[in-house]
């Protein structure tokens, strides 16, 4: 995958990552108590829209959803559109879909390596602390006290799926996500058996919206490990799938994968 996600922003994979999000601060929100929201890799924060892209396959296709979860994330997208817009005119980034749900004592603390990107993110959420530089290292002094953890890296190398595993082992008991693209399931599985074998326990919750046999340059589908996380949020997110599934599948099926390790 390439690193400039403007490229890929409102896709399909977006909208499992971002639907999951909303899930997650939620639940966490559920305590009065202050949260920190860290994001290793926070993008540009706001991602404006041309008359076509991936985002066809992904946001457009739950933008009239009202209802539970998938409902409450599409609200947040059509929230940065002008009213009574009739598709999406931009998408928000993970730390704006954040934005929309924390309360004023919560802290959001975001990560991002790219200068220009980070200039567009300090503009996008001026609330918020902005670091550029390498979000994985940060951690997991950066999640200190009550967090939540967004790790989102660009996977632009294999190096970068076993620097995302260990940075999930550094945040041991700390409610964190990692999400990770599905082209094949080598990759996957083998992320899955790295976190076992460093002691991590979670689920991997995955959506396959077009048949891996299948093979394509775009994502067949993308997955989220979930770890420390609270089990109503898990369990909301596994709720949305089947709904999730059948919008964005692409080949008239599509196929669902929980993963206890």
């Amino acid at each position: 995958m390439d690193y400039a996600h403007a490229r890929h922003a409102g896709n399909a994979g977006d909208v499992l990552k971002h639907v999951a999000l909303v899930a997650l601060i939620e639940a966490m929100l559920r305590d009065p108590a202050p949260l920190t929201y860290v994001e290793t890799h926070a993008g540009d924060g706001l991602y404006p829209l041309g008359s076509n892209g991936e985002w066809g396959g992904g946001v457009l296709r739950v933008w009239n959803a009202r209802d539970g979860l998938l409902g409450r994330y599409a609200a947040i997208v059509r929230g940065v559109s002008l009213s009574g817009a009739q598709r999406p005119q931009a998408v928000p980034g993970s730390p704006l879909i954040a934005r929309a749900l924390l309360r004023p004592q919560d802290r959001m603390l975001l990560h991002e390596i790219d200068s220009r990107s980070a200039g567009l993110l300090r503009r996008a959420a001026p609330e918020a602390e902005v670091h550029e530089g390498d979000g994985l290292a940060a951690l997991p002094p950066a999640a200190e006290g009550r967090a939540l953890v967004l790790i989102d890296p660009p996977y632009s190398d294999k190096q970068q799926w076993t620097d995302a595993a260990r940075a999930l082992e550094r945040l041991r008991g700390v409610p964190s996500a990692l999400w990770y693209p599905i082209k094949a399931l080598t990759r996957p599985r083998a992320l899955i058996a790295e976190l076992a074998r460093l002691g991590v326990h979670g689920i991997a919750v995955e959506l396959h919206w077009t048949p891996l046999r299948l093979r394509r340059e775009r994502l067949n589908g993308a997955g989220l490990i979930l770890a420390s996380a609270p089990k109503e949020a898990v369990a909301s997110i596994s709720a949305a799938l089947p709904e999730l599934g059948a919008l964005l599948q692409t080949h008239g099926e599509w196929g669902a994968a929980q993963i206890g390790f």
